[in-house]
């Protein structure tokens, strides 16, 4: 017997009547409804069991309907509702449920938009929101005749004769017409003996409205629009006209609602338990299909770019984003680069390296670590939040160790749970008598928030929330064991050890080729920064300095003879170079001043200026403001100034500076033209033609002149059976029935149309009845 009809057997015909239209209001979800009512009558009545359905009706939702509304996750948030439901008894396990589902609706949805949706709808949703910031303004602008007439004429007409005006001051004056318009007759003003309406009011002039208020007043709605959309607005300390150009930009929201939408779907699979190690690890399949999709994106857009210097050197975009470390290889290689050789730096000191892992405590994970079920500790918690949580126990533990003299220099990495929780690992050097204390500082606040945690249940203090491994060079190098951190977090390429079993997979035995994409696709979509050094000269500084390669050595000479720095500055540019250049990181930290040197007292900083303006400078119009911008500083999308690196501002030991370039090319990005041939990014040689057609001689037989004959170069003339035949074929062609459909289809359309335009009559504009208006100057 159904839970339905067993329910039937309680109550009389009313309860029964009123019941069953409860029930039918939530059709997929009756039977569980039903299930819960017959636990509670059962046990306490049908007073009882009805009182529990009308109680908790606003928290009962439709599964359902939730699962059409959301049909890209409905399979998932269908096992997930179950698998909550039937964690609970009858009655709490199906509100557990629901009050789960009711916020993955609310989650998925950002203002109207569903985050499930596709981009088009997304755009289309971003392109809305910034015209509508751009409407409000607009209207607010609009407005500004309107308000400043009334202003000036006031709220009602005076009367026709005004006595004497009194009062000395121009405020007094002002008081006693008020006070006359207030008991004139008028059209507010009540029959007598009562007290007339305007009398009782509180006379104020108004300010008066320009463009300033106008944009202040369209900046607060749209600051508003964008808290109600969960997006935090631009910074208050921008100027007012950047602020409203970024909420008024549709790119601006795009950016916005795609970082939110993927987020919250990933927040959302996490709760749905599909982010684990026997599910989707450390992200779900949707989210790493989104990055990838991302990714081909991204690369087509490059590839439709191409940047030419001055010498006439011309790559895509994608070929010079290779070139760099947007190239994992490239950033692998540098990161450990950096690492070995501070450590051979940190061994000549005759410091001790020390590796903690410090991870977040359990209200922060999903699901447990070995079965992957649901931890009734978890709060709801994002990667984000908890990520947030390990800086801010960072920020303290770093001050605490600035306060007590406590210096340590290294790495910090940041790598995902199976289950998508963020952890660290910090690899750091230290003097050998700090590395107590700077221990014990660490523990103290990584255990501080739940201590009871940290014991199993035999009461044996575990590892779980901070663990120290202290670096033993006989065993291994400090570089040898992040080794596998930073290519797990990269690519998943790395040489594997010699006798280490299992170095190619991760924790929970997967190919590091695998997960790194995954891990990848994680940090991105939540926005963590995965690899930071700490107490480390600037590796700005390291990465511009090597731009001055040996191929610039002209150039370099060719700066300092118009330059003229003085020798001491010149030395000490010329030492970091050659270190630089010779890939000896341990020697630019030494010459930089060594670890831990303020970044004050080190001898190079990066040198940047305004952006200028290279091509015709002419006066821009902003039609926004009706402003007219002068100044041949380049700005930006948003009209905020532009600052590009230009090189390095180097010191010697008295404080003296002089800037030195680095950046010795200037590119102009444009769209490519065409596919280049062979030697087409060579310096000073031709690109391939974009035709193979030539109009001006006949090719020759000569070095260097086309072997295609001149009759497959030039159509020839058809004859009349070759015209015919072709006529024919075409006829033939437009003739079929798909044609014939689409034609129409399109006469169909048009007919349409001219049918809607008809409908809607346009009517001429009444004629103005009333005096011509007069706007005072300014207004």
């Amino acid at each position: 017997m159904s839970a339905l009809e067993q329910s039937r057997q309680f109550g009389t015909p009313d309860c029964l009547k009123w019941r069953q239209a409860f029930f039918d209001r939530l059709p997929s979800l009756a039977e569980d409804l039903a299930a819960g009512f017959v636990h509670v009558a059962s046990r306490h009545g049908n007073a009882a069991g009805n009182t529990w359905l009308r109680r908790h009706e606003n928290r009962f939702i439709d599964p359902e309907r939730v699962f059409h509304r959301f049909e890209l996750l409905a399979n998932d948030l269908r096992r997930a509702f179950v698998e909550i439901r039937r964690q609970g008894s009858s009655t709490t396990g199906l509100l557990a449920a629901c009050d789960w589902l009711a916020d993955v609706e609310k989650r998925l949805m950002v203002g109207t938009l569903n985050t499930t949706q596709d981009d088009d709808a997304l755009c289309d949703y971003a392109r809305a929101q910034a015209v509508g910031v751009e409407d409000v303004r607009n209207k607010l602008i609009g407005s500004i005749a309107s308000h400043n007439r009334r202003l000036r004429l006031g709220l009602l007409a005076p009367p026709r004769r005004l006595r004497g005006i009194e009062g000395q001051s121009t405020s007094a004056r002002a008081r006693h017409v008020a006070r006359m318009i207030a008991a004139s007759r008028n059209a507010l003003t009540p029959l007598a003996p009562s007290v007339p309406l305007m009398a009782v009011f509180q006379w104020e002039r108004a300010p008066v409205m320009s463009i300033a208020v106008a944009d202040e007043m369209a900046l607060t709605q749209a600051r508003d629009r964008a808290r109600r959309h969960s997006i935090t607005p631009p910074s208050p300390k921008m100027k007012r006209a950047e602020q409203l150009a970024r909420l008024g930009c549709e790119k601006w929201w795009r950016r916005q609602l795609r970082r939110i939408a993927g987020r919250r779907i990933e927040q959302v699979m996490r709760g749905a338990r599909r982010v684990h190690k026997r599910a989707g690890i450390y992200c779900s399949n949707l989210t790493i299909t989104r990055r990838r999709s991302q990714k081909i994106r991204t690369r087509s857009l490059l590839e439709m770019f191409e940047a030419i210097n001055q010498d006439g050197q011309t790559y895509t975009l994608a070929e010079l984003a290779e070139l760099g470390l947007a190239n994992p290889d490239h950033r692998r290689a540098e990161l450990m680069l950096r690492i070995s050789d501070t450590e051979a730096e940190a061994n000549r000191l005759g410091h001790v390296g020390l590796f903690y892992t410090i991870t977040t405590p359990s209200r922060f994970h999903p699901v447990m670590e070995h079965s992957s079920r649901r931890n009734p500790k978890y709060d709801g918690s994002t990667p984000r939040e908890a990520q947030h949580h390990l800086q801010k126990l960072w920020a303290q533990a770093r001050a605490s160790l600035a306060r007590d003299g406590l210096a340590i220099y290294g790495i910090r990495v940041v790598e995902p749970h199976h289950d998508g929780t963020p952890h660290w690992h910090l690899l750091v050097w230290a003097k050998p008598d700090h590395v107590e204390a700077v221990t014990e500082t660490l523990r103290s606040y990584a255990e501080a928030e739940s201590p009871n945690e940290l014991f199993d249940r035999f009461g044996q203090r575990t590892t779980a929330r901070f663990k120290l491994e202290i670096i033993d060079r006989e065993k291994g190098t400090a570089a040898g064991y992040i080794a596998k951190y930073i290519s797990k977090n990269i690519n998943g390429q790395q040489f594997a050890r010699d006798g280490v079993e299992g170095d190619h997979l991760d924790n929970y035995g997967h190919d590091l080729a695998d997960v790194a994409p995954r891990i990848e696709s994680w940090a991105a979509c939540w926005g963590i920064r995965q690899f930071q050094f700490l107490g480390l000269p600037s590796v700005t500084v390291w990465r511009e300095v090597r731009r001055l390669t040996e191929q610039q050595q002209d150039e370099l000479q060719a700066w300092e003879d118009a330059t003229q720095p003085r020798a001491s500055i010149a030395r000490v540019l010329h030492q970091i170079r050659d270190a630089a250049l010779g890939g000896h990181w341990d020697q630019f930290v030494r010459l930089m001043g060594g670890p831990n040197t303020p970044r004050k007292d080190q001898p190079i900083k990066p040198w940047s200026i305004p952006a200028f303006r290279t091509g015709a400078v002419d006066d821009e119009f902003s039609h926004a403001t009706g402003e007219v911008t002068k100044s041949i500083v380049e700005r930006g999308r948003y009209g905020d100034e532009i600052k590009v690196p230009k090189g390095l501002v180097v010191k010697d030991h008295k404080g003296r500076t002089a800037e030195y370039l680095t950046r010795l090319y200037r590119w102009d990005v444009r769209p490519k033209r065409g596919f280049s041939g062979v030697g087409g990014s060579d310096r000073g040689e031709a690109g391939s033609a974009w035709t193979c057609v030539t109009n001006c001689t006949d090719p020759g037989t000569g070095a260097g002149q086309s072997l295609v004959p001149r009759g497959l170069l030039t159509p020839k003339e058809l004859t009349p059976e070759e015209l015919e035949a072709q006529l024919q074929r075409y006829r033939a062609w437009r003739a079929s029935e798909n044609v014939r459909q689409e034609m129409e289809d399109a006469d169909l359309e048009h007919r349409m149309i001219q049918a809607a335009v008809r409908r809607h009559k346009n009517h001429a504009p009444p004629e103005w009845q009333g005096v011509p208006e007069y706007f005072p100057e300014g207004i």
